[in-house]
């Protein structure tokens, strides 16, 4: 399958809810490296900064743009994003395989507005571009950093203006990948087989098992990933569960929402002597992280079950619950653009409803004296903040404890919790906050 092909494929998959990382992954199996990598590149320039392709589109077309076909819809806004940013890349090649595409579908009169709008845009699109960038207005500068306008309205109330553009600039920044290494001794080995491939890496500065890379990855390229010695994930998340491992003393972890297993299986290196059960509500998410148990080979203490964490009770009454809450993902736009596009005000509370719920489940399961880290890959205050403190209003028991991180990219939260914010192209937007639960007879 061709690259422009499959990143229509994409598209369509994310249309229906589908993360563009694992579409890609299924599309790209048989693709060859050129074509792998520019799916890639046309996919993700198109969902960061849709909204902003979407005006463009809407200045040179003629006939509504609902009116078209979705797919057609589709390679408007994927070939505005290839031609106004992607570099090293021949204007009428894109545009002759999207128009062919759209012919091939059986729809000659749209593949026509398709290859009028798209030199409409290669001649007159970075000039509006250009109207934009000039501009200081919030709408604006939302639209070119990829940000729903409602949600920039709601960060400039919070974060104030001049910290809401900084945080568009930070969302415009291209995300590279970094990687977990253990034993972390391998770190040397790991650059040195990363350059064979063609990869740049080097040890990063913030966690001596961590390699930064200068590109984004394929998993199954990597040496040592089949061998589970190597495992992809931001800086971020490795920081957050950095600090789950150092609230720990003794006895079960509990990991409440686990996701793929990613944090769990991190948890499980860096604490060999630790018992950890893991719970995930989605079945396709719990397969996933019990083949990530095995291919990390963590054994049998680290146990993973699959149902409702607010219906569920662990096998043992856990000194340590670990509750990396479902979210909005805000922190994790640059890095997986179609969340942003799938958010909205009413799924906002709804997540904040299910965090506060999932957040007193977990102070009623920790055993006295211990403690509850929670954490969203979030930017949102609702999700943050206000949800630890109606909890810790709710329970004199409960203190927060102070988290164990410092540097330029991290920011306190106002007034509760931590923020780590995405300065870096290998940190992600994350949130957490660490309580104890006082132990009244000590």
């Amino acid at each position: 399958m061709r690259g422009i092909e499959a990143a229509l494929c994409v598209l369509e998959d994310v249309s229906k809810g589908k993360f563009a990382s694992e579409s890609l992954r299924h599309f790209s199996e048989n693709m060859n490296d050129g074509d792998r990598i520019l799916a890639a590149s046309l996919i993700y320039a198109t969902l960061r900064r849709q909204s902003l392709w979407r005006a463009v589109v809407g200045r040179f077309l003629r006939p509504s743009f609902e009116s078209l076909s979705k797919k057609t819809r589709n390679a408007l806004i994927l070939g505005t994003a290839g031609l106004l940013e992607l570099k090293h890349f021949i204007p009428r090649v894109l545009v002759s395989a999207l128009v062919q595409e759209i012919k091939e579908s059986g729809r000659p009169q749209e593949a026509r507005i398709v290859n009028a709008v798209l030199r409409r845009v290669e001649e007159n699109g970075r000039a509006f571009l250009e109207t934009l960038e000039r501009s200081s207005g919030i709408q604006e500068q939302s639209l070119l950093a990829g940000v729903p306008l409602w949600v920039a309205y709601q960060w400039k109330d919070v974060l104030g203006y001049n910290d809401t553009l900084k945080l568009f600039k930070l969302f415009r920044m291209r995300p590279y990948a970094s990687l977990r290494v253990f034993p972390q001794g391998h770190v040397p080995i790991v650059v040195e087989n990363l350059k064979k491939i063609g990869i740049r890496g080097w040890a990063s500065p913030l966690l001596d098992y961590s390699i930064r890379t200068a590109s984004s990855v394929f998993p199954l390229d990597i040496p040592g990933f089949k061998e589970g010695q190597v495992t992809v994930q931001s800086e971020s998340s490795m920081l957050v569960a950095d600090i789950v491992a150092q609230f720990w003393k003794e006895g079960l972890i509990l990991d409440m929402c686990a996701g793929r297993g990613v944090k769990a299986g991190q948890l499980a290196s860096l604490l060999p002597h630790a018992t950890i059960e893991a719970w995930e509500l989605s079945k396709g998410r719990y397969h996933a992280a019990r083949r990530e148990k095995e291919r990390l080979s963590l054994g049998a203490r680290v146990v993973f079950r699959q149902g409702d964490a607010l219906q569920m009770t662990p096998q043992m009454l856990p000194n340590l619950v670990f509750l990396d809450a479902p979210c909005s993902g805000s922190g994790t736009w640059n890095r997986h653009p179609e969340g942003r596009w799938a958010l909205s005000k009413e799924k906002l509370e709804n997540l904040v409803f299910l965090q506060k719920k999932l957040l007193r489940k977990g102070v009623s399961l920790v055993a006295p004296g211990g403690f509850i880290v929670y954490s969203t890959c979030s930017l949102m205050k609702q999700e943050n903040e206000q949800v630890v403190a109606e909890i810790l209003a709710e329970n004199e028991d409960l203190v927060e404890m102070s988290i164990p991180l410092g540097g330029r990219y991290i920011k306190k939260g106002r007034p509760w919790g931590t923020y780590i914010w995405p300065e870096l192209p290998w940190l992600d937007g994350f949130f957490i906050a660490a309580i104890l639960k006082r132990n009244r007879e000590v």
